[in-house]
């Protein structure tokens, strides 16, 4: 057990923030987003874990259950990796050609990065407010996408399990502050990996008191 939670907090100090050869440009909503695409996931998948699958939530003639509405289908399914599944969703518009590939690519990129992969792609830097420095800006035509919603306006319970978005932002925070982000969570006594969202203020109160100058 804790040998699997040391592999899969590997996995986010590791593959959070993904070679720039490979992140690749999606236009949405009239912007340019960075991602990255279905081959190199399932690289990423077979060098964390060549035993690694996916199953979808439900099934619909032998086939994958697919739902669509309002012009777009989805499709929820578990990724699991390490022996940990975790719950994910592709959606693409519902008259792409290849209606079931382009599903699969989406869900296995949205389900990755519940694991903590290519989450630089998919998070901003909300934790400047306890002292974290954006990194220096570097020369690139890439529109940046809208500011994610702070985590402290988020309505939901202490003990549901926090998002692995919010997570890749702590350990982003840590990196700017010049600090190791798995020491400030042993400070806090919190355990990333099944990390509530209670554990979000011990975190923070952690992050504030480990960079304090000194």
């Amino acid at each position: 057990m804790e040998n699997q939670k040391k592999l899969l907090a590997d996995v986010l100090t590791q593959y959070a923030v993904p070679d720039p050869k490979i992140v690749g440009k999606l236009p949405k909503g009239g912007i340019q987003l960075d991602f990255v695409g279905h081959a190199d996931i399932t690289r990423i998948l077979i060098e964390i874990d060549p035993l690694w699958s996916y199953e979808p939530c439900g099934w619909d003639n032998g086939r994958p259950a697919i739902h669509v509405e309002n012009g777009m289908a989805t499709m929820w399914g578990e990724l699991t990796i390490l022996g940990q599944a975790r719950l994910g969703v592709g959606s693409v518009r519902a008259d792409k050609q290849e209606l079931d590939k382009e599903l699969v690519g989406d869900f296995l990129r949205n389900a990755a990065m519940r694991f903590g992969i290519s989450l630089a792609l998919w998070t901003k830097n909300e934790w400047e407010d306890l002292g974290g420095h954006a990194p220096a800006p570097q020369k690139s035509t890439t529109i940046r996408k809208p500011a994610a919603k702070p985590v402290a306006d988020v309505d939901i319970t202490s003990t549901l399990p926090v998002y692995q978005e919010v997570i890749g932002k702590f350990v982003k925070a840590c990196e700017d502050a010049n600090l190791d982000h798995e020491k400030v969570a042993d400070h806090a006594g919190v355990d990333l990996t099944i990390a509530t969202n209670g554990d979000m203020t011990k975190l923070r109160a952690a992050f504030k008191e480990m960079s304090k100058p000194k």
